[in-house]
């Protein structure tokens, strides 16, 4: 039977663990910006539906 080599072991598993950190720091930062992008859409929809709501009730008011 083959010996192991702890060392080369423990080698392959800290470079595996500090890529997976890097591809999950990557996912983690997509998926925050994805959801300021999504946040400011909404944010952008709400205040124009805002600003028809007034100008509806402008033009209500002055008629």
């Amino acid at each position: 039977m083959p010996e192991i080599d702890l060392t080369h072991v423990a080698q392959q598993l800290a470079i595996l663990g500090i890529c997976a950190g890097f591809t999950g720091a990557a996912l983690w930062q997509l998926l925050v910006g994805s959801m300021h992008v999504l946040a400011h859409r909404l944010h952008a929809r709400a205040a124009r539906r805002e600003r028809i709501a007034q100008a509806r009730a402008r033009a209500l008011g002055n008629a």
